[in-house]
């Protein structure tokens, strides 16, 4: 598979998810209440679930980016000796 082919299959996957996004929020119009710590609003069912899913993502990106930094941290502390060969 080639960079052209590549970029063809995941230009279809992100409009099937878009769509498949799109299809959620029109589906889930009702307003609700939302209260968190001191926040409070109403807004659209679809949107605070999105809110929150992209929310918990970004908890997880910054998670696992910590997690790659304290791996990088220990590797460069090892005596080059001990580092496994490329």
């Amino acid at each position: 598979m080639n960079r052209l082919s590549a970029a063809l299959v995941a230009l279809v996957i992100g409009l099937f998810v878009l769509a498949a996004v799109l299809v959620f929020v029109l589906q889930n119009q009702v307003q609700v209440e939302v209260s968190f710590l001191v926040f409070r609003g109403r807004l659209p069912l679809a949107v605070a679930l999105l809110f929150a899913f992209v929310m918990g993502a970004l908890m997880a990106l910054a998670f696992a980016a910590a997690r790659i930094i304290q791996l990088r941290v220990a590797a460069r502390r090892r005596p080059v000796e001990d580092r496994p060969l490329p």
